[in-house]
């Protein structure tokens, strides 16, 4: 005896003699009208600079009112008094003064080397003469009573005649700008290998970041006077947010980790503890760090091939960090 099927009421079955078809892709937005205006845009917050300049304008104001308004009352006093506190007001104006005009001369600085750096590399592109002229009287301002001056000259001593002016900037750059090049990649080693064992030895993570960031800027203040440069205050502060911000990257151990494992040996991170991994990640960060100070200070840009690596470097941070932590286990 078959087996009574059951016969679905819910179920329609299909017409054979209809086609079927494909139904659109809710993905495909090829068609739909895109609703983007301008009036929706992120507009710049413009009212908050004015804001701040207002408010500053205004403090400055209430301050010269106060300083008239004292001054006129020690001069009623006594004009021994008055005297002291004009001396001390023009004192205090003095050095606001030369802040403001080093400040501004170290931008100028800066600026000077973002033009050498590109007229430098319009110049290598073209086999041209005449053009180099101009930009060794821009390094040789940049270089006037300071310590390179006698270097420039000593390397333009040894120019040929002959040497046009891409000829001119490589003859500067293997005999002036490469010895500069090392003794700023022997700055950054050492900076990173003491940052490296000061964070490895550290117990605390605040402490981290304050000895990162002193350390970073202690060896970008050297990499900016072997170029002969003097760094900004927005430079040192623009290095001190990007410090802060690998310090940041740097706080997961298992990413140290694996930087470590392309560099060194499976037995030698078997050896480091995770505290020396810290130390070592944030020391290669530092290096890193000196690289970009380094491309931002040499009145040449590097050519390709020639930017400093970071094998050599980290090979260097993990030798002294296990060094450090072997003598410490002795």
């Amino acid at each position: 005896m078959k087996p009574t099927q059951e016969k679905d009421e819910f179920f329609i079955p299909l017409d054979q003699s209809v086609e079927l078809e494909t139904p659109e892709s809710l993905s495909n937005d090829q068609n739909l009208p895109l609703l983007i205006d301008p009036s929706l845009s992120l507009k710049p917050l413009r009212f908050l600079s004015r804001a701040a300049k207002g408010i500053l304008a205004l403090i400055t104001i209430l301050a010269i009112w106060q300083t008239v308004e004292f001054f006129h009352f020690l001069s009623q006093t006594h004009w021994a008094l008055a005297a002291v506190f004009g001396l001390l007001v023009a004192g205090l104006i003095g050095l606001l003064g030369k802040a403001a005009w080093e400040y501004f001369g170290y931008q100028k600085e800066f600026k000077g080397i973002d033009q050498l750096q590109s007229d430098a590399e319009s110049i290598l592109k073209a086999r041209s003469c005449g053009h180099a002229r101009t930009w060794l009287a821009k390094l040789t301002a940049l270089y006037r009573n300071k310590p390179h001056q006698p270097l420039l000259e000593k390397a333009l001593s040894t120019l040929p005649d002959y040497a046009d002016d891409a000829e001119t900037l490589q003859h500067l750059d293997q005999q002036l700008f490469r010895n500069l090049d090392k003794q700023a990649i022997s700055r950054i080693s050492r900076h990173s290998q003491q940052t490296a064992i000061l964070v490895a030895i550290s117990p605390l993570a605040l402490l981290d970041i304050l000895l990162s960031g002193w350390r970073c800027l202690k060896m970008l203040d050297e990499i900016c006077q072997i170029y002969g440069l003097r760094p900004s205050l927005s430079a040192r502060v623009r290095l001190l947010k990007m410090t802060l911000t690998q310090m940041a990257l740097a706080g997961s151990t298992e990413l140290i980790t694996d930087q470590l494992a392309d560099l060194a040996s499976s037995k030698l991170i078997s050896t480091i503890s995770s505290q020396a991994a810290t130390g070592a990640g944030i020391g290669f960060y530092t290096a890193r760090i000196g690289i970009l100070a380094m491309e931002l200070c040499r009145p040449m840009p590097f050519t390709e091939g020639q930017r400093p690596g970071m094998g050599k470097m980290a090979k260097e941070i993990i030798s002294s960090i296990r060094a450090r932590f072997q003598k410490d286990s002795d």
